[in-house]
């Protein structure tokens, strides 16, 4: 991966980390989820471009192995788009999708920082 790849995985998965967590899931009270619906959306729209970009595989780095990183970054926009579309044109998360916005956004946050993380990481070792 490329080290303007890994930058612009990073920057962008930091962008939705700190949105996030900026922006914290209370059940215990009304929650606007535009902010974090939109971040989701924008971020999601600069990965896959990034991932567009790339002249190789991204998940699998040699026949028996997989890219750490590149799983990761899958799963983080399998959520991003989860968060887009499912939250989408809701100026409120309504009762019957409490439980489930706690998981999702925990979720998003969490795996937005293990792949910011690593491809900070990664960026340093090339």
């Amino acid at each position: 991966m490329t080290p303007e790849f890994l930058a612009t995985v990073a920057d962008s998965a930091g962008r939705v980390a700190d949105t996030f967590r900026s922006l914290p899931f209370r059940a215990d009270r009304p929650y606007d989820p535009r902010p974090v619906a939109t971040v989701a959306a924008e971020e999601l729209a600069v990965l896959c471009a990034a991932v567009a970009s790339l002249d190789r595989p991204l998940v699998v780095d040699t026949p028996t192995r997989a890219e750490p990183l590149g799983v990761d970054l899958a799963g983080l926009m399998s959520f991003l788009q989860l968060v887009a579309v499912l939250y989408h044109g809701l100026d409120t998360v309504p009762p019957v999708l409490t439980v489930s916005a706690g998981r999702n956004l925990s979720a998003t946050q969490l795996i937005a920082r293990r792949v910011r993380d690593r491809a900070r990481n990664e960026a340093a070792r090339v």
